[in-house]
């Protein structure tokens, strides 16, 4: 029997299955449900990191996580991550630069995915995951290309 006390366990957490799924490359429409502000790695910058939910189709409620350099010593890195904030923001009407993402979440646009492989540190295994490639507006046009991109795709891999 393991003694769990005192481990300041997060009475709030959400339940999981614990199972990993990656998604087909492709556009999926998706809200912003939540998101963290964090140190980067070598605690030199800020990295918005944000839970992105598919709404529709056959992924809906999967949820994707995107992290966004906000300031960092590398100026292109930061111009890139901003330029992006700045992309979501227009997506949902909210001014930028906004002063905090309230207003971010819940409006829907489409986020168009990749599957990059990377190789695991701590098994060595090549695995795969999802990237946000770009995000842009709910349009007829993306809504259509989204629904024929889905019916043409496969089952997601998982491990």
């Amino acid at each position: 029997m393991s003694n769990l006390a005192g481990l300041n366990l997060d009475p709030n957490v959400k339940e999981s299955t614990g199972e990993f799924v990656v998604l087909p490359a492709g556009k999926y429409k998706a809200v912003i449900t939540a998101d963290e502000l964090k140190d980067n790695k070598s605690e030199t910058g800020k990295i918005l990191v944000l839970n992105l939910q598919i709404i529709e189709g056959q992924y809906s409620q999967t949820v994707i996580v995107d992290h966004v350099n906000i300031t960092n010593t590398s100026e292109k890195a930061q111009a890139i991550g901003q330029g992006i904030l700045k992309r979501i923001c227009n997506i949902c009407n909210v001014a930028y630069p906004p002063q905090d993402t309230s207003g971010l979440y819940g409006k829907p646009m489409i986020i168009d995915l990749k599957v990059e492989e990377f190789t695991s540190n701590t098994t060595g295994k090549t695995l795969q995951s999802n990237k946000v490639r770009s995000y842009a507006p709910v349009t007829k046009d993306a809504v259509q290309q989204q629904q024929s991109q889905q019916q043409q795709t496969s089952a997601p891999a998982a491990w």
